[in-house]
């Protein structure tokens, strides 16, 4: 069992909580976790004995991950050789195509796991099958788009009796025999399916098998007529197996989007909020969760929070209309053209697109669909005000009780639960922000010998405290810099002066005196540091004047880059200049 929940997710992390619901589904006994543990070396064990020095069960931050390389396994050379078989279609090689296919479906030696009855792997497996139907039907598209009908006749009737209420298979079974001169079954194909549909389902065939229906009635089918489904490209991320619950956000952002509101415009949401608030978990997280409101397909891309780079959308469109089976000879060349035709394309389709760290507005415009039933979710650093039609969800950080939470899944309950006192403060210290929680989870966890206590007493004497959160990939100083590293000079001139110069707050006529710049352009610069979640408005002084604030993790990134990036003639200046500031002055590290 074990073993088949690594091998069906190949070179990607199983967390134990998912092996131990594979294994006892939700009965679990209190030993799951070391039976577990238990299972995977004696695993590495049996492997060792097979590749000596080859460790192919690695432990990760919350589970285990099986490395194989490239064609190890059968999925994947099946992907690859599908992949291919498309690429040929999409050229017209309809022979060469419908060959690669069949080599491709040749890989499944009867119903994947068939021998394995947890729920969890069996969910696995009809995944599974469901994509087997799939390949077979752009198979039978190619060979019939070859001319091969009379070939395929058998073999059609045989699938659609024992799938009788998938079209696509129905719709090639009407148009095999009637290529072959047969008009009268095709059409009894159809009543035959018409007949089926409303006695189980109560509704009438799809609006594409009735045109065809239609066309064969006049006996208007051109040869290259097909029936088979659209592709459906299904590019989210995997959700996170240890993902936190986020009601707060969760139903309002579902029902924003699949919302039935009669506008006849997409609907748009966008998650704003600081770095590592985890918006791009939560927006894949509830993107899973609304798949079906947006069945012909989702688009995601990975925009990395940087200001735009030449041709980058442009890039992003071309790979959005591969996704949607246009092949590269029907891509247009300029950017705008790829635009309309994306547009044309999921112009009547159900499709969601999700677009991951935008860098502004104008950059999720261009990438937005417009069709009536299609849906956007953005998620950005900045405020997203002037995108048109958005919804917009500020994600803050964790509450506490699902801080804790969050450590609990990566780390082991049990863990937590033993110094619980010491895991409130390492959750404290990290803000509160998932990024640096399951940073500092995931050193942890590759520090058994660890204790919490000490764990949380390094981070709150660290002399670097991003140091603390910095584990593999997950890493707050890089991606805090990749927000940093595109603003304006003059806008890292004034977060520069507030984090290496304001204990707690600053106003705008502090940011001025620092940085001898006029007051109203030091209000703006902090507005749009703002608007980047990169300080933050926490209330109005006496005086009136807004004040302005960092969260620590912020201000460690800021003090360390002001003294990597800042000349020390300028960092004395800016703290000279603050301690004669006139109104009390404001103490500077």
């Amino acid at each position: 069992m074990i073993l088949a929940m690594l091998v069906v997710n190949p070179n990607r992390t199983v967390s134990t909580r998912q092996l131990v619901n594979a294994v006892w589904s939700d009965d679990p006994p209190k030993t799951a976790v070391e039976q577990v543990q238990t299972c995977v070396w004696r695993l590495r064990k049996s492997f060792d004995a097979v590749f000596p020095g080859r460790r192919l069960i690695e432990t990760t931050a919350s589970g285990y991950s099986l490395r194989l390389g490239e064609s190890t396994v059968d999925t994947e050379e099946f992907d690859e050789r599908v992949r291919e078989a498309k690429s040929m279609a999409g050229s017209g090689e309809h022979d060469a195509a419908a060959r690669r296919f069949r080599e491709a479906l040749d890989l499944f030696r009867g119903p994947v796991l068939a021998e394995i009855g947890s729920p969890l792997v069996r969910a696995v497996a009809a995944k599974w099958e469901e994509r087997r139907l799939v390949v077979h039907e752009e198979c039978l598209e190619s060979e019939l788009a070859s001319g091969r009908h009379s070939e395929v006749v058998d073999e059609l009737t045989a699938l659609v009796n024992e799938h009788p209420l998938r079209e696509v298979l129905r719709g090639q079974l009407m148009l095999a025999p009637y290529r072959c001169g047969r008009q009268a079954d095709a059409l009894g194909v159809f009543r035959e399916g018409r007949d089926i549909m409303i006695w189980q389902l109560g509704i009438e065939p799809g609006q594409r098998l009735q045109e065809l229906h239609g066309a064969i009635l006049k006996a208007r089918v051109g040869p290259a007529a097909v029936t088979s489904a659209r592709p459906v490209p299904a590019q989210l991320p995997a959700d996170l197996p240890d993902f936190v619950e986020r009601p707060e956000y969760t139903s309002t952002i579902q029902r924003w989007m699949t919302a039935e509101d009669g506008r006849g415009a997409p609907r748009v949401c966008g998650l704003l909020g600081r770095c590592g608030a985890g918006k791009s978990a939560l927006a894949i997280h509830v993107a899973h969760r609304i798949r079906d409101r947006y069945p012909d397909g989702q688009l995601y891309a990975d925009l990395g929070a940087g200001a735009p780079r030449a041709g980058e959308t442009h890039a992003v469109l071309r790979g959005f209309l591969r996704a949607l089976g246009e092949p590269d000879s029907r891509i247009p060349r300029s950017e705008q053209e790829c635009l309309a035709l994306f547009r044309t394309i999921v112009a009547d389709r159900r499709v969601l697109v999700v677009l991951d760290d935008v860098a502004d507005s104008a950059q999720a415009r261009t990438l937005s669909p417009t069709g009536p039933d299609t849906g956007l979710l953005v998620t950005s650093g900045r405020a997203l005000a002037d995108l048109p039609g958005t919804n917009p969800v500020t994600v803050d950080p964790l509450s506490e009780e699902q801080a804790l939470e969050l450590l609990s899944r990566i780390t082991g309950r049990q863990r937590v639960r033993t110094d619980p006192g010491a895991a409130r403060r390492i959750v404290v210290a990290a803000g509160l922000l998932p990024l640096a929680i399951r940073a500092v989870g995931a050193r942890l966890v590759a520090r058994p010998h660890v204790a919490l206590a000490d764990a949380a007493r390094r981070i709150e004497i660290s002399r670097s405290l991003l140091d603390e959160f910095a584990h593999g990939e997950l890493d707050v100083r890089t991606r805090l810099g990749r927000y940093a590293h595109r603003l304006p000079p003059v806008a890292r001139d004034v977060w520069f002066a507030q984090g290496l110069c304001a204990a707690e707050d600053a106003t705008a006529d502090f940011a001025a005196f620092v940085c001898d710049i006029p007051v109203p352009e030091a209000q703006r610069w902090l507005d749009y540091l703002a608007d980047r979640h990169l300080v933050e408005v926490v209330g109005v002084d006496e005086t009136g004047d807004l004040r302005y604030r960092m969260d620590t993790i912020v201000g460690a990134w800021v003090r360390e880059a002001a003294r990597e990036e800042m000349s020390a003639a300028a960092r004395t200046r800016a703290l000279e200049r603050s301690a004669q500031y006139p109104v009390g002055g404001t103490r500077c590290e």
